[in-house]
């Protein structure tokens, strides 16, 4: 496992599964603005990270002891 940001996880799921931000925003109740600022400054709550994961068929998890630290999982789906 290696560690990225929920922001590099988001965009590459979101580039697996052939979804843009204007439609995860649109999903999420938001505009694509505000959702690629939370993108860019990587600052999502854990309730919006709860609700993005579940959109994009990713796994959220917190790490016992390690307060703040969350893993995503998923497996990339092959583009064919």
């Amino acid at each position: 496992m290696f560690l990225v940001s929920a922001s590099s996880a988001i965009r590459k799921r979101l580039d697996d599964i052939g979804m843009t931000q204007i439609q995860l925003a649109e999903a999420l109740g938001t505009n694509r603005q505000n959702l690629g600022n939370k993108l860019r400054r990587d600052n999502f709550s854990a309730r919006e990270l709860e609700a993005i994961c579940k959109i994009i068929g990713l796994k959220l998890a917190m790490v016992e002891g390690n307060p703040g630290e969350y893993v995503i999982e998923y497996t990339q789906e092959n583009k064919e």
